[in-house]
């Protein structure tokens, strides 16, 4: 039975021969780097030349012909969208691709032709393009458990293309579970347990990042932190003053809302309600108001409006009764 088998196996080899094609090999890339596909010909091997293929475009996209009284080789690239971009490396003449996009990604082929063989020598290989991960962003949510436990979820986002993206968190311990394929991490917080630091990392075939330490509250009846108000404002003829108003919070979590005070006529909420837009006039409210709010607590912050709408002139409808005011006031102390 044993010899059996390691005949057949034998066997097998013969009719396959040495030209047959060995599992792909996997090479990671960086967008826009460079990257080698290695050749890793055995000692004695006698090339006479190599065609390189892509199965994403019809033909070579590159040959190399190899001289046998030890002269220059002869290099020459038969597709257009790698142009530039192609060389040969090393003493195998392996081949080198720079400046990778995304359309480099998929599978090549080195056929090596030998001077003592007629057999064409087949390399495979699976080419991935991954881009640089950024700083991952967390965002944070809470709510009251059913045990009256406090539970925390910080969901982890990266920026990724071209790619399967490996999250962790640190620390770990006996109150965190992680799903979601590691992008989240839930802390179960009992009344008296103390803030906690946790730290979302992700990692590519390429690169790796870090978020900013995110504080984990003690309680999930912490108040949250005072929302920060920016403004930019546009003055028309007419004595009109445009202003956009964005409530911003560092941290915020999937369960926080928005809301502003007064709206009056006219005015317009978006962007989730983190943003007023209103029409302002002398005599309308002075002062408007963010109140962010989530399932147990709220925080508000104020900014004055006037300071943004004051203007250098005077409304059109002012200045000409002004103005108008000037020339009969005139006109009277000459008659005088």
């Amino acid at each position: 039975m044993g010899f059996s088998f390691l005949w057949s196996l034998l066997l097998l080899g013969l009719l396959i021969g040495p030209g047959a094609s060995r599992a792909p090999m996997v090479v990671t890339g960086t967008l826009g780097g460079s990257v080698t596909l290695p050749l890793q010909l055995q000692d004695g091997q006698q090339v006479e030349s190599i065609s390189w293929v892509s199965r994403s475009v019809p033909g070579a996209i590159a040959t190399v012909t190899l001289v046998e009284a030890g002269g220059p080789d002869t290099f020459h690239q038969e597709e257009s969208r790698y142009w530039g971009r192609l060389s040969v490396v090393g003493p195998d003449r392996s081949l080198q691709i720079s400046h990778l996009n995304w359309a480099d990604a998929g599978s090549y082929r080195a056929h090596i032709n030998l001077r003592s063989s007629r057999l064409t020598h087949t390399r495979e290989y699976s080419l991935h393009v991954y881009e640089p991960l950024a700083q991952p962003r967390v965002t944070v949510s809470t709510r009251i458990s059913g045990n009256g436990h406090c539970l925390i979820i910080l969901t982890c986002v990266a920026e990724s293309r071209g790619g399967t993206v490996t999250y962790s968190w640190a620390p770990l311990g006996p109150q965190t579970t992680v799903s979601h394929g590691g992008s989240v991490l839930s802390v179960s917080l009992r009344p008296g347990d103390s803030a906690l630091n946790f730290t979302c990392m992700v990692k590519n075939p390429v690169s790796n990042s870090s978020s900013l330490p995110i504080l984990v509250p003690p309680s999930c009846t912490e108040r949250p932190q005072e929302p920060k108000i920016t403004a930019s404002s546009q003055i028309m003829k007419d004595g009109t003053c445009f202003i956009t108003l964005a409530c911003l919070l560092d941290q915020a979590g999937e369960d926080v809302q928005y809301s502003w005070d007064p709206q009056g006529q006219g005015a317009v909420v978006s962007h989730g309600g983190t943003t007023l837009s209103i029409s302002w006039r002398s005599g309308v409210s002075d002062s408007y108001h963010c109140t962010v709010k989530n399932p147990v607590s709220q925080s508000s912050s104020s900014i004055s409006i006037k300071p943004l709408c004051s203007g250098s002139f005077l409304p059109c409808c002012l200045r000409k009764e002004f103005l108008l005011f000037l020339i009969l006031g005139a006109l009277q102390i000459k008659q005088i």
